[in-house]
């Protein structure tokens, strides 16, 4: 199930990966850091580079808590799931200039003749039986690190939408600001306690301080609600954005 993610990221082994294996997963983990992510510096690495320590697991939970994961770190398919999505995140913001010229490159094809011609999301008119067209999408398929597809339409359709969905400027701020996150996650601004507003008050100053941090916890639960919300009513809004209607189904009288 991660095959595609690692032939993505160039992993050197894709096909022996045994997330099950201590040996195979810590060695991912550890590639993946040196290799594309790189949250710590060369010198914090010492951690999860000992890889035959007894406590790599508490440097491995204690990364994954710099790099804000917040799911359980117990199920390796979550955590290796989370780990390649977040490196193939930053692969393609880093390359994000490379990769949108050759999605360019590809939509200024000019048409060879006037027939099979079709409209694809570009909004340009391609003939997508010419040599230059099935040449730009095999090219940009193998960019991609996408498996071949017989039907050369359907897979510049296929690259279309990852696109539209990674290189986006929306996509591409939101993988940044994502990124500076993660990366300033152990440096966030700390809050005195003494400014933060209960609403009311306890005598016991120890009840009184324990009582604000179960509020701050709510109140940043409530946020991640509100976020996750948010992103459910932007998906059903591209579901419902632009409905198609079959006249094949309609009926005129009883």
């Amino acid at each position: 199930m991660f095959k595609r993610k690692l032939l993505c990221l160039q992993y050197h082994s894709p096909d022996s990966i045994d997330i099950h294996n201590d040996e195979s997963f810590r060695a991912l983990v550890v590639w993946l850091e040196d290799q594309k992510i790189r949250h710590y510096k060369i010198e914090e690495r010492a951690g999860l580079r000992a890889t035959d320590s007894t406590h790599w697991n508490d440097a491995f939970n204690k990364y994954l808590s710099a790099l804000g994961y917040q799911y359980d770190s117990s199920n390796r398919t979550t955590v290796v799931d989370w780990l390649l999505g977040y490196a193939v995140k930053l692969e393609y913001a880093d390359n994000a200039d490379q990769l949108t010229k050759a999605a360019q490159s590809l939509a200024s094809v000019a048409p060879a003749g006037q027939s099979k011609e079709t409209s694809v999301q570009s909004g340009r008119r391609l003939d997508p039986e010419s040599d230059e067209f099935k040449a730009g999408v095999s090219q940009l398929a193998k960019m991609f690190q996408l498996p071949s597809h017989g039907d050369h339409v359907l897979l510049f359709k296929a690259i279309s939408i990852l696109i539209e969905e990674r290189l986006s400027s929306d996509a591409l701020v939101k993988a940044q600001q994502e990124k500076k996150a993660a990366q300033t996650h152990d440096k966030g601004e700390l809050i005195p306690l003494a400014k933060v507003d209960l609403g009311f008050s306890i005598s016991d100053p120890v009840l009184n301080d324990a009582a604000k941090v179960l509020r701050l916890l709510h109140v940043a639960e409530l946020r991640d609600l509100q976020t996750k919300i948010n992103e459910i009513i932007v998906a059903v809004q591209k579901l419902t954005a632009n409905p198609k209607t079959d006249q094949r189904l309609g009926k005129v009288g009883v």
